[in-house]
């Protein structure tokens, strides 16, 4: 079942700049005891056997130890209510993990499924700025921390992570989450993030 996602994501961590897990591929433990983290997408070009994915946006936030490569990770699921119900369950496939690519490697790092909820769903991209809003849940904005002499993104090279080698860093100008029911509840306001186009496939 070959499919491919591709577009623009952002996240938001609850460590100080810069995450310890980026530079060290996830041996080293986070700023706190836990590590939250929303990984927010949106697709630009995707299908999954035919069925066209454009325009949708999905979230997937994470609750992991601090050592991130230990595993164990709660994980919850949140996915544009736009999507008609062949869109669900193509992006619930891909999400799974069950069709391999990127999300079939974070599948071995979970350790509790949440859940899965349909939810209004806005993502803009605006210059070196991302915000992203689930009303009642998530509101979620960075911003690229740029080099003063040429107003470029300061990007780390070299590292492992699911979105690319090249990772632009932010920071949060507001990072709240509030799902009680799941068990995430978060403010990562003014905390690390990362920014960049993004391309899954299998």
């Amino acid at each position: 079942m070959a499919w491919s996602i591709s577009g623009d994501y952002f996240e938001n961590c609850n460590c100080e700049i810069l995450c310890p897990c980026i530079t060290s591929y996830m041996q080293a433990p986070a700023d706190g005891e836990r590590c939250v983290v929303p990984i927010i997408c949106r697709i630009d070009d995707g299908q999954f056997e035919g069925v066209r994915l454009d325009g949708l946006a999905f979230a997937i936030v994470a609750d992991s130890p601090a050592v991130m490569a230990e595993g164990n990770w709660r994980v919850a699921l949140y996915i544009d209510e736009r999507a008609d119900e062949g869109q669900r369950v193509a992006l619930l496939a891909i999400l799974s993990g069950d069709h391999g690519g990127v999300p079939g490697m974070l599948a071995g790092l979970i350790g509790e499924h949440l859940g899965v909820r349909f939810v209004p769903f806005t993502y803009e991209a605006m210059g070196h700025r991302r915000h992203a809003v689930i009303p009642g849940i998530m509101d979620v904005e960075v911003e690229t921390i740029t080099a003063p002499d040429n107003g470029e993104p300061v990007t780390i090279t070299g590292v492992r992570h699911p979105m690319g080698n090249d990772l632009p860093v932010a920071r949060s100008l507001k990072g709240v989450f509030n799902d009680p029911e799941f068990g995430l509840v978060f403010d990562n306001t003014g905390k690390n993030g990362h920014v960049r186009a993004f391309a899954w496939a299998a």
